[in-house]
């Protein structure tokens, strides 16, 4: 299985700074780590870099690969390898690489050698679309350019991509109902309520009239003796 290389003329050799993205940097055709050319990164008080993006994807760790050498006699400069994870709205998600490289472990390349950096990064977090990748000194002045070259980023996990979220499983069975309760105390009753008081007995109504006595009936026949 061939391993790719994410970063574009990574060896600088188009001889040209195509594919990245740079300030105070040129490309140098006097040294180089392999082939012809190698990029130039300004010494000094200046802030210098080369950086380019390349696309990752969620849990993937990337290593970052880097030959650095100081040109000149000034000291050397501090270089930085830098990580960067974005989603695809270009928003940053997360730092995966912040190393420094002390000057002074920087060999000259007037003495034919080269520092090889090797870094591997942290997984990409969800959501990952792509890595933005840079090299940058820190300025500081009377410091010495830096040239760096066989710049590479490779894929290393071994693990495929986070797979889909799998269906939700059935419900599990109903657990035992646990024991009841033992019951409270019965509290104490309250204390009886005062009776209330017997109301007044009402006023006695008014005896109504007499009413008129009937006629009296006729006398009936006396009957036969």
């Amino acid at each position: 299985m061939s391993i790719q290389n994410l970063i574009v003329n990574g060896g600088f050799e188009t001889g040209t700074l195509s594919s990245w993205i740079t300030t105070n940097t040129t490309i140098d055709s006097q040294y180089s780590h392999s082939g012809f050319y190698s990029a130039r990164l300004q010494g000094g008080a200046t802030f210098s870099y080369i950086s380019q993006f390349v696309p990752v994807e969620p849990g993937e760790r990337l290593e970052v690969l880097a030959s650095l050498a100081t040109i000149g006699q000034a000291p050397a400069i501090f270089i930085t390898i830098q990580v960067f994870y974005y989603d695809n709205q270009s928003n940053l998600l997360e730092n995966g690489l912040l190393v420094t490289v002390p000057g002074d472990q920087i060999p000259n390349v007037e003495n034919h050698t080269w520092l090889e950096n090797y870094h591997t990064t942290t997984a990409a977090p969800p959501g990952s679309t792509r890595a933005f990748i840079v090299i940058n000194t820190l300025p500081q002045v009377e410091t010495s350019d830096v040239l760096v070259d066989d710049v590479a980023v490779l894929v290393v996990n071994t693990n495929g991509a986070i797979g889909v979220t799998g269906a939700t499983g059935p419900t599990g069975s109903t657990g035992i109902t646990g024991a009841t309760g033992t019951a409270g105390i019965t509290g104490i009753t309250g204390a009886t309520g005062i009776t209330g008081i017997t109301g007044a007995t009402g006023i006695t109504g008014i005896t109504g009239a007499t009413g008129i006595t009937g006629i009296t009936g006729a006398t009936g026949i006396t009957g036969i003796t």
